[in-house]
């Protein structure tokens, strides 16, 4: 998100929490494929812990964004080495960034190649190809018009499935009361404690949002602005995530819904409207772009000054560019692994990762550095405490 943008348009704490938001709806939300696997295989107990899950993330994303605020570390690199106190805590962060690209775009052009070919026929390859090719280009010529757009495109991506969800309940055959009496019959985990901790593992994987929300804190002028920030996204999520799973739980006595690669859109197949499956697949191309486009441009201003020489400074589209399509080459052979392992073990892999790396010290040490006693006993001017 440009960081002109929350300043202009709508207030910085709404800003901030959009860019969360957005960061979280990518495919594998809009597919429906971890909401599944982290919430509905745990039935209603896991619908209920959608809440404490964007708690425990908001809380460490409050801690974070305020620490970024208040030391000036409006990137991750500069905001580990800060937390941490050294520098070699930046090389576990970019561990955690090299398996979030390989899980989460792995599974969004495994997504998008299953779509393309299941709507229009075609070949897996040439659908994931397109995807490539467009985030290239966009990345190398179209970064301005990306950042300009990304801060509205997840209110539209949201607002359309938000519809597509509505006519699916009234129009579909869902049986709610049917899924909640027989969950413990067609579920395999309904349990408080599974999904409890499906949630941690849930909120853990998410951190690593902390590098997306560090380069917008400058926005924030205090600390009242970020934790209205962290209400606001924790608020937003919680709704969504509500609300999807619901649909998504009141299949579950109608037909193995949990047991598909791409649960929405098999609803929709049941559904049989041809304009509503591809106005679907068009916003989660949207979501598949935006989520290509922004981990692309993370990886270039991390990476960037491997493959650039000093006196090309901060501009060459063509070296971006290749460096892109060797990047989401490289998730393409991922992708093979298909978005449902990418989700379940993955993802799973990536929060047992964050907790220890990044949840935890945003909370422990993180927390520690933003409490006015230790600002006071260190000297530290933060404005707006």
């Amino acid at each position: 998100m440009e960081k002109s943008a929350a300043k202009k348009g709508v207030p910085a704490f709404i800003g901030v929490a959009a860019v969360w938001i957005g960061t979280h709806f990518g495919p594998g939300l809009a597919s429906g494929t971890q909401i599944n696997v982290y919430y509905v295989n745990y039935g209603i107990p896991g619908i209920c812990v959608t809440a404490l899950a964007m708690g425990f993330l908001a809380y460490a994303l409050y801690c974070s964004m305020e620490f970024s605020r208040i030391y000036k570390t409006y990137d991750y690199q500069s905001w580990t080495r800060e937390l941490f106190g050294t520098s070699w805590a930046v090389y576990l962060f970019d561990l955690i960034f090299l398996v979030t690209i390989l899980t989460a775009l792995g599974g969004s052009l495994n997504a998008m190649g299953v779509l393309l070919n299941n709507f229009l026929g075609f070949n897996y390859w040439i659908g994931v190809s397109l995807v490539i090719v467009c985030g290239m280009l966009l990345c190398a010529y179209g970064s301005e018009l990306v950042r300009r757009a990304s801060s509205y495109m997840v209110f539209l991506i949201a607002g359309i499935l938000l519809i597509i969800m509505l006519l699916v309940v009234t129009q579909g055959d869902p049986d709610l009361a049917g899924s909640i009496a027989n969950q413990t019959k067609n579920l395999p985990n309904v349990s408080w404690g599974a999904a409890l901790w499906s949630a941690v593992i849930y909120a853990s994987f998410q951190a690593t949002v902390v590098a997306n929300i560090a380069s917008v804190a400058d926005t924030l002028v205090d600390r009242r602005e970020s934790r209205k920030a962290a209400f606001a996204g924790w608020l937003g999520n919680t709704l969504f995530l509500i609300i999807l799973s619901l649909t998504l739980f009141s299949y579950t006595n109608v037909y193995d819904i949990t047991a598909e690669a791409l649960p929405f859109y098999s609803i929709l197949q049941r559904l049989g409207y041809e304009w509503l499956k591809g106005v679907y697949i068009a916003i989660v191309f949207l979501a598949v772009l935006s989520t290509v486009v922004g981990f692309s441009f993370a990886g270039v201003a991390r990476f960037s000054k491997y493959y650039r020489s000093k006196e090309e400074g901060a501009n060459n589209s063509l070296r971006d560019g290749l460096f892109v399509g060797a990047l989401l080459f490289a998730c393409a052979a991922a992708s093979r692994f298909g978005i449902v392992a990418l989700v379940s073990v993955g993802y799973r892999l990536l929060g047992y990762l964050n907790l220890p790396i990044v949840m935890l010290p945003a909370i422990i040490l993180g927390g520690r550095k933003i409490s006015k006693d230790y600002l006071r006993a260190k000297g530290i001017d933060a404005p707006g405490v």
